[in-house]
């Protein structure tokens, strides 16, 4: 049973939108284009797992969280956590273009692609044997005695994995409803209501991975950032705004909501405050009182004194 879904990552969104908003011959759009894809391609192999246990129906009771973070305290982040009566299964998938290889001392993954490219990535058993430590040590906090293991899990058939270390659980994405259905655990160690319990303690603890303000990430200053309203249908057209709405200049396209996704970019792409000065400039707004109630009836909370004040919206993450 799956207690707590996946959802798309909110970075990106957020990559989308500072590519819209860099200058074309901006010398950083290479690399924000090449961390899309690769949320792109990360989510794809999540969204692989996911239909790899569409339809896991194993004979021991279990429950599902997809997408586990415990974020700065114990840095936890899991594509997915199934829990037993008898141990913890943490899943992580990989979606790597290339010809893998596992290298030894020290341990990385090597992606070799067709054009003899090679690239290199932190081990993913590394990674999951640390992951496993700081769960194993949280488990410990929650007083659950359930022990940890690890699957790494291939997400599509057609990629080559070369040299993987005897003791690693590794899978392609097609083999783990079997693998894991198959399975002989151990004698449960907690109760059908322990299990619950656990379930609902970690969905309860999740804190989601928050990956925002992106531009400094990539050293992009905030004057590098083309400010204004975008047009939600032709994306690069910008918007006016007229008495009561927002039309865009190039399809002629009116929205009333268009400002509050310029909002939205503001504090995934520059910083997590914005003063009603900055909101001028960067809507384009024409008088300070129209940028309060402007941030104010689209959910923003003031922070600080009369002179100093700051809105805040918060904001989900992955």
């Amino acid at each position: 049973m799956i207690i707590k879904h996946r959802e798309k990552p909110k970075k990106i969104a957020g990559y989308e939108a500072l590519l819209k908003r860099l200058p074309p011959t901006h010398p950083k759009r290479m690399a924000v284009k090449n961390s899309l894809n690769n949320a792109n391609a990360g989510y794809g192999g999540e969204e692989r797992l996911d239909e790899a246990l569409e339809f896991f129906d194993p004979p021991y009771p279990h429950l599902i969280i997809q997408d586990f973070s415990l974020g700065e305290s114990f840095k936890v982040q899991v594509d997915t956590v199934v829990l037993t009566q008898s141990c913890v299964f943490l899943l992580e998938i990989k979606n790597i273009a290339g010809k893998l290889q596992f290298k030894q001392n020290p341990s990385a993954l090597h992606s070799i692609l067709t054009n003899g490219e090679i690239k290199s990535y932190k081990s993913p058993i590394t990674q999951m044997n640390e992951t496993a430590i700081r769960m194993n040590k949280f488990l410990k906090t929650l007083g659950c005695p359930l022990s940890v293991a690890t699957i790494i899990v291939i997400a599509h058939p057609s990629q080559i994995v070369e040299d993987a270390p005897p003791n690693a659980l590794i899978l392609a994405s097609g083999e783990l409803n079997f693998h894991l259905s198959k399975m002989k655990l151990l004698k449960p160690i907690i109760s059908i209501e322990e299990l619950h319990q656990l379930g609902q303690s970690l969905v309860d603890i999740h804190r989601d991975y928050h990956p925002f303000p992106l531009a400094p990430k990539f050293q992009i200053e905030q004057s590098e950032i083309e400010a204004g309203v975008f047009c939600p249908r032709c994306v690069f057209g910008k918007m006016a705004r007229t008495k009561r709405i927002w039309e865009c200049e190039t399809c002629r396209l009116t929205s009333q909501d268009a400002p509050v996704d310029a909002l939205l970019d503001w504090f995934m792409l520059i910083k997590p405050t914005i003063n009603t000065a900055e909101c001028l400039d960067f809507i384009g707004l024409e008088k300070l009182d129209t940028a309060k109630r402007f941030l104010v009836r689209n959910g923003c909370q003031p922070i600080g004194g009369r002179r100093y004040r700051e809105y805040t919206r918060p904001l989900k993450g992955k």
